[in-house]
């Protein structure tokens, strides 16, 4: 092979590689960016979902709502964030009475209920929210210091 030939090939080979070399640390700074885009999203979505605990914590606090609805919405948002919780003593009490509720009607199917099953399980519900109210409070109250 002639030499000439040999450096023409040599430098159409340097060319290629560092073509490819840019492209990948092109397409490596694009995963980069994408990564830190999805962290971003999921912090968002990680502090709106605990100011929404915050916000279900205090109504509960302030009884403006009911103890049983409380902890079931409290049950599924901490169930997203933090799931570890559940196995703190503050936070037991949200997995535990929503396990215990979980097979009372709402919403469309309680109207639907015949207005005997529908006081039954009201009974049940208030006993449920009477034995769990005091360690609801609580958690509710320990929920209030979590931070995101």
């Amino acid at each position: 092979m002639e030499s000439g030939t040999a450096i023409g090939l040599l430098v159409i080979a340097v060319v290629i590689i560092t073509a490819l070399a840019w492209y990948a640390l092109k397409l490596q700074k694009e995963v980069r960016t994408r990564e830190a885009e999805k962290e971003a999203v999921v912090l968002k979505a990680r502090e709106k979902t605990l100011e929404n605990i915050h916000i279900i914590a205090r109504a509960m606090l302030e009884e403006q709502v009911e103890i049983m609805e409380g902890c079931l919405r409290l049950r599924v948002m901490i169930d997203i964030i933090e799931p570890e919780w559940f196995l703190l003593d503050e936070a037991k009490v949200f997995d535990e009475i929503a396990r215990r509720g979980n097979h009372l009607a709402t919403h469309q199917a309680r109207k639907e209920l015949p207005k005997q099953e529908r006081m039954k399980q009201d009974v049940e519900r208030m006993s449920l929210e009477a034995e769990y109210q005091d360690a609801a409070l609580k958690g509710a109250q320990w929920l209030l210091q979590q931070k995101a």
